[in-house]
């Protein structure tokens, strides 16, 4: 009787293991990354997935600085969260860790401005999941 048990117990954890291993991929973020559409690809933008971080960096020494934003809609409300790279070019990156549910669609966009009030131009958007 306890080899019967033991038999069943068997193959219900691999089962169980199957199933879990076989969901994993398909709840899996998508990472975005999004250059500028100047020549020169003077900024970039990225979301990864895991550990939902966003950063924004500022690619060249042109006078004008990275500035993107990241958007996504929950059932709590709509998010956007911007963020730019000012201190300029060859520096670190700016970033920002987030809290996003899994599986959220979002949207990333990146721009070059001249100075903190300047107009965005040289933008680009492209979408992923958290």
């Amino acid at each position: 009787m306890q080899a019967r048990t033991k038999a069943a117990f068997g193959a219900l954890a691999s089962g169980v293991a199957a199933v879990l291993f076989a969901a994993g991929p398909a709840a899996a973020g998508t990472d975005v990354y999004v250059d500028t559409t100047d020549p020169f690809s003077g900024g970039a933008a990225g979301f990864a997935s895991y550990g939902e971080t966003f950063t924004v960096c500022d690619n060249r020494a042109d006078g004008l600085r990275a500035s993107g934003h990241i958007g996504w809609t929950d059932s709590s409300a709509s998010h956007y969260v911007p963020l730019e790279d000012a201190n300029g070019s060859g520096n670190s990156c700016a970033k920002k860790d987030l809290s996003i549910g899994e599986g959220i669609s979002v949207t990333v966009q990146i721009c070059l401005k001249d100075g903190a009030n300047g107009d965005p131009k040289y933008c680009a958007t492209k979408f992923g999941k958290a």
